[in-house]
């Protein structure tokens, strides 16, 4: 058994690794996006993902003042 991979030190076979399915990810998108959607999800944009994150940092801000407040009664 002569496996490449077992002689190469893992955070290079990691990099590999991600690069693949990036690679993967990006080419299934391209050649069937419904197909893609479907299987990995939609698209999201980069500003998209900011509100979201937002969203949810305020979500739990407002979480924090709420116990704070209960806890203080």
């Amino acid at each position: 058994m002569d496996n490449i991979y077992l002689r190469m030190p893992l955070a290079r076979v990691r990099s590999d690794a991600l690069h693949g399915v990036a690679a993967a990810r990006e080419a299934f998108r391209l050649r069937d996006p419904v197909g893609a959607d479907f299987a990995l999800g939609p698209t999201v944009s980069p500003a998209e993902q900011q509100e979201y994150r937002r969203r949810v940092m305020d979500a739990i801000a407002g979480y924090q003042q709420g116990r704070l407040a209960r806890k203080h009664q």
